[in-house]
């Protein structure tokens, strides 16, 4: 899988590293990943570091991953920060998943620098 999830305690959030092309098996296996850990952490803040992603997965698979996470109950959701890809292609599809997650009900930022997302994600509020 081109990702990889970990739990930062110091940021009180799930780090998670995308690289290289990913599939709709790959988004499914994501989402069901970071909602598990979020449910056995308490987690509810997710730093998501896209850099090195150079997206693959089409619009189709990016809604689905929407759907998925927002049919999680309210009180499990919390704050998606993203660090956006360099490929101006897969920052489309952040930027999407982004504009509908928000418009759906989550709090999901996109961001230049990983300080940007890291202080946002971490601020009160």
């Amino acid at each position: 899988m081109p990702f990889e999830i970990k739990e930062t305690r110091e940021l009180a959030a799930i780090e998670v590293r995308l690289w290289g092309s990913v599939d709709g098996a790959d988004i499914r296996a994501l989402a069901a990943a970071v909602i598990g850990l979020g449910k056995t952490s308490g987690l509810r803040r997710v730093l998501v570091d896209c850099r090195e992603y150079l997206g693959g997965a089409g619009f189709r698979e990016v809604l689905s991953l929407t759907k998925d996470v927002m049919e999680r109950p309210a009180e499990e959701r919390g704050r998606e920060a993203f660090i956006a890809p360099r490929d101006p292609y897969a920052a489309a599809d952040v930027t999407f998943y982004i504009h509908t997650a928000n418009s759906l009900g989550s709090t999901a930022r996109m961001f230049t620098s990983g300080e940007e997302a890291v202080g946002w994600l971490t601020r009160p509020g």
